[in-house]
């Protein structure tokens, strides 16, 4: 069972903040209505998707981000992080104050951010693992294994990224997968016909995860997890994407999914071959790809992905998708939707073939 939820994001410190923002119709480009125009391209970037607390921190902002996302996913739960076992997944860690810090030259940017959460929190083994942008589903699949095999009771799940460092934009903009770095063009338009490539954003997300025999009305359940990886290309993924129609078919099977989160990053090439994938198993499945409103949260993609699901469950409502104006599919629809929206399949895709997805269902 999911008993905590957290997340810190560009439009919001918490995760209702976050939830009722997207509701509103809220994006990352809204930020941008009173930047300067001769704004440096690089700059663009950095403004739009950051979050303005963690540039007071002391320390490298992972650590902030991650912090305050584990504080609120346990107080919702009632549970102290005192302790807990952890898995983290991200796929840069602490990298903002790398040449800073002598201890996180030593340890490396996940050392040096497990280190950091450790002291703060005082919590129990953390383990970090590292699948790109599939990083938080891999968290996921750990940590619910550790409690199938009864390992341990409660299991916290954590990720963080803030990593909008000049030369981490440069090479995203040069492999050609951000959209245009201008005022006007800088949309991330996933599931659209327009689309031309993502925004990129910090966030801080948690989950505590516990094992129960006996779930309450409202909880949600974790109910299934999958990771695979291809051995194709370091960026590309296979044609057709076999690698993840493995692990949608073991996930979504003969489940009636009533939501599903896609990685969708808003390029040309990954949205329609993503969801031909999917279509072959929930061929009406409605749609929700948060990109276009949260940016592109690398290796925390799929974590946060989990966090909204959460919320779309409990409030029965899915966000609209103002970005999109032309639909890959007719099946999408751009507008605010209410709907049952009980059980949710989320997916993430990363560089070098790792994929990972969950279902989660509200009890």
């Amino acid at each position: 069972m999911i008993s905590g939820i957290g997340l810190i994001s560009p439009l919001g410190y918490s995760a209702w903040e976050t939830f009722a923002n997207l509701l509103a119709g809220m994006t990352l480009p809204d930020r941008m209505r009173e930047l300067p125009d001769n704004l440096h391209p690089i700059e663009i970037a950095r403004v739009t998707g950051s979050i303005g607390i963690s540039h007071g921190s002391s320390t490298d902002p992972a650590v902030e981000l991650a912090e305050r996302a584990i504080r609120e996913a346990c107080t919702q739960a009632q549970v102290s992080p005192e302790g807990l076992p952890v898995i983290t997944g991200a796929s840069k860690g602490a990298v903002t104050h790398f040449h800073k810090e002598p201890l996180n030259v030593v340890l490396g940017p996940h050392g040096y951010w497990a280190s950091e959460l450790t002291r703060r929190l005082k919590l129990g083994s953390v383990k970090n693992i590292v699948a790109a942008c599939a990083s938080g589903l891999y968290a996921v699949h750990q940590a619910r294994q550790m409690l199938l095999s009864g390992k341990a009771k409660r299991v916290l799940v954590v990720t963080a990224e803030a990593a909008l460092l000049p030369h981490f934009i440069a090479s995203s903009q040069r492999l050609g997968i951000l959209a245009k770095l201008t005022k006007e063009d800088y949309i991330g338009r996933p599931l659209d016909e327009k689309r031309d490539g993502f925004m990129l954003s910090q966030v801080g997300a948690a989950i505590l995860l516990e094992a129960s025999d006996e779930p309450q009305a409202g909880q949600w359940e974790l109910c299934d997890t999958a990771v695979a990886c291809e051995a194709y290309d370091m960026i590309r993924p296979a044609p057709g994407m076999p690698a993840l129609a493995h692990i949608a078919k073991q996930l979504i099977g003969k489940r009636e999914i009533d939501l599903l989160h896609p990685h969708a990053t808003g390029t040309r090439d990954q949205d329609p071959q993503e969801l031909a994938v999917y279509r072959k198993h929930a061929p009406s499945a409605d749609v929700y790809a948060n990109k276009g409103a949260l940016g592109h949260t690398l290796g925390s993609a799929g974590l946060v992905s989990l966090v909204l699901a959460c919320l779309c469950a409990k409030t029965k409502r899915r966000p609209p998708m103002p970005w999109v104006n032309t639909p890959i599919e007719p099946v999408i629809k751009a507008d605010l939707q209410q709907g049952d929206y009980r059980t949710h399949a989320i997916f993430a895709t990363g560089f070098g073939g790792h994929v990972a997805g969950a279902v989660v269902g509200r009890v």
